[in-house]
């Protein structure tokens, strides 16, 4: 199994270019343009993943999401959950890697069997970073119209949570 793993990025390569000769192509000129057009998609994304993690970081280091957390208290006790959560559920839709460190904050601090990593767990595998995705994809082919898409994606998020929270919540998990 292991020679067959290591086999199979050479045999695509080779396949390519037998498949290229075949058809009388220039592969390295057709290398170099999908090399051209992958540079080009880099240039057309580059401004909204900057955006998307300035604003990301920004939220997370200047404390905002803690200044978030104080009118919400109470209604969180109500529902059973916990306040470290809360950061994980609002940077979810917006960045990866800074869900990531809210998920290892919470998973050092309160423990991976505990209610909040539980619920951080579900919450991070069931989930998508659903304004970062859209942006990027959106913004690379210059769609503008987006309205449905984000909807959808920020309601799937919302029933992930909302689904992470009661099964904690009951003991099913």
């Amino acid at each position: 199994m292991n020679f067959i793993v290591m086999c199979i990025i050479p045999i695509f390569i080779a396949t390519i270019l037998i498949v290229g000769l075949k058809e009388k192509k220039d592969i390295f000129k057709l290398f170099v343009e999908g090399c051209l057009e992958g540079l080009k998609m880099v240039y057309k994304i580059f401004p909204y993943i900057l955006a998307i993690t300035v604003a990301t970081y920004l939220l997370k280091s200047t404390g905002a999401l803690d200044f978030i957390l104080i009118p919400l208290r109470p209604l969180l006790t109500k529902f059973g959950i916990p306040d470290d959560i809360v950061p994980l559920c609002l940077m979810r839709p917006l960045s990866g890697g800074a869900s990531m460190s809210v998920v290892m904050d919470i998973l050092k601090t309160s423990g991976a069997d505990s209610v909040s990593g539980k619920m951080a767990a579900i919450i991070m595998g069931a989930t998508e970073t659903t304004l970062y995705t859209i942006t990027i994809l959106f913004g690379a082919v210059g769609i503008k119209k987006l309205r449905g898409v984000l909807i959808a994606g920020l309601i799937a998020d919302a029933s992930a949570i909302i689904t992470a929270i009661i099964l904690v919540n009951i003991g099913v998990i």
